[in-house]
């Protein structure tokens, strides 16, 4: 099979693999289309995300949907030709924080496309069928693509617990913000201000339905105070991962309120507010990946309450695998969603 594989940082050579070995409970997915994730691009940079670092060839992608191709002798809840999407990160099942239904902490999970577990930029990929759900005939394989990056926003919607009528702010407004703001949409937050540095992505959030948005290189602050009378938000978001933004999150929560952080820092360590959050009482909540939010994702994607194709801005082959990253290094100006079609 083809398959684009990260050499070392700033390097994707595509080049011609075996398939992936079948065991029992995994299908065989012939891949459809895939995107390229804002942690696919750290490590295509970097080569690193805190303790995982590359040390030898790696396939990276995890956004997949595709059809099955093959199945493991003990599978039986799927046939060949089934349209599914996948759930990248397959916990061990056995360990205190699986057993208590927190298996996105597992500590022997394997994501797909951290080292040393293989991604889905490649013709094929296996997985365990358990981690794996049928794609609606209604949905394309790309709204199947992007089921990944909105179950990351439904789960930082749920860690936040958004209640009906809720003041929320996301901060930052790549695809896991707007997709952010559709599952806070969907869970009844009563107003939502997005901001962000891009005034094109701003008004994508405004499209997708966004009471108001804010450019956040003027004083996002004041102009939160001056939207919500002096009452500030009752939740903050932050998935752009830049560290101003998570003094930001802190600044525009009101008392007693709640901070979600859901983006990926280049730092370990940076100057935050801690004074405020004890003042304030806030509860401050990291969020990482998800947990049983694929198949209410799926429903929320099977609503077309929104245009989810609209997130997508380039379609690519797989040949074309580095190029992706490299419009993502160079050019922020009208580009969201990079697809690759392997």
């Amino acid at each position: 099979m083809k398959a684009a594989v990260l050499r070392r940082p700033l390097h994707i050579a595509v080049e011609e693999l075996p398939l992936p070995a079948l065991h029992v409970d995994d299908v065989l997915v012939r891949v459809k289309s895939v995107g390229i994730c804002g942690s696919d691009f750290h490590y295509w940079k970097t080569g690193m995300i805190g303790d995982f670092v590359i040390r030898e060839p790696l396939i990276l992608g995890h956004e997949v949907s595709g059809e099955i191709a093959d199945l493991g002798h003990a599978v039986s809840n799927f046939v060949r030709g089934d349209r599914v999407v996948l759930e990248p990160g397959v916990p061990c099942r056995r360990c205190r924080f699986c057993r208590e239904g927190r298996y996105n902490l597992c500590p022997q999970k394997r994501f797909m496309s951290d080292p040393p577990t293989n991604g889905a930029f490649a013709e094929y990929v296996a997985w365990p069928s358990d981690f794996v759900y049928r794609l609606p005939q209604s949905l394309s394989f790309d709204e199947g693509a992007l089921v990944e990056p909105l179950a990351v926003g439904v789960y930082a919607v749920s860690r936040a617990r958004i209640r009906c009528g809720d003041i929320v702010a996301i901060l930052g407004a790549g695809p896991v913000g707007l997709l952010t703001l559709v599952a806070a949409k969907s869970a009844g937050a009563g107003e939502i201000f997005v901001t962000d540095v891009d005034g094109w992505r701003l008004e994508k959030a405004r499209e997708l339905g966004a009471t108001a948005t804010i450019d956040a290189r003027g004083d996002p602050i004041a102009e939160i105070q001056e939207l919500t009378q002096g009452n500030y938000v009752d939740v903050a978001i932050e998935t752009s991962g830049s560290t101003d933004a998570t003094v930001q999150a802190v600044k525009a929560t009101r008392r007693g309120g709640t901070v979600v952080l859901v983006g990926l820092y280049e730092k370990r360590q940076f100057t935050y507010p801690l004074l405020d959050v004890v003042m304030k009482e806030l509860d401050v909540k990291g969020s990482i990946d998800y947990v049983n939010s694929f198949p209410a994702s799926l429903k929320l994607m099977a609503s077309k309450t929104f245009e989810a194709k609209s997130l997508i801005t380039h379609h690519m082959r797989i040949d074309d695998v580095e190029k992706g990253f490299r419009i993502m290094a160079e050019d922020s100006r009208h580009r969201l969603k990079i697809m690759i079609h392997p």
